[in-house]
């Protein structure tokens, strides 16, 4: 019951890192496209680029958090591991999810410009 109590109150602080580190992330992106916007760029590009990349590397954070927390769950059930198992598990789940993250951003990023001026071009002719 100490143990539980322990993870339960892990996971809770964990989640309010987790969207501390989101609102972080989120206002740099909106600091980059101040600054975009002060120094007379295409802000509406940058904006387009920042928005598109931080939707995407949620939204895959999240996919990749649910899909191991499922793959623990039937770990957990599977077999007789143990919290160490869960808790070794967890790290490596996390870790994944973080990648997988980190890593659509980069495309994203990378790819969103030509998306933008390709959507302005045949929106705007």
């Amino acid at each position: 019951m100490i143990q539980a109590n322990k993870i339960v109150r892990f996971s809770k602080q964990a989640k309010i890192l987790g969207n501390g580190l989101a609102v972080i992330d989120f206002a740099s992106r909106v600091g980059n496209v101040q600054n975009s916007y002060q120094a007379g760029e295409k802000w509406e590009r940058n904006l387009f680029i920042e928005s598109s990349s931080f939707a995407t590397s949620a939204v895959t954070g999240s996919v990749a958090v649910n899909v191991g927390g499922a793959a623990l769950t039937f770990l957990v059930a599977a077999t007789p591991i143990g919290w160490i198992g869960l808790i070794i598990g967890g790290v490596a789940v996390a870790g994944v999810a973080a990648a997988a993250s980190l890593g659509v951003n980069s495309i994203v990023k990378d790819n969103a410009g030509d998306v933008y001026d390709l959507l302005m071009k045949e929106l705007i002719p």
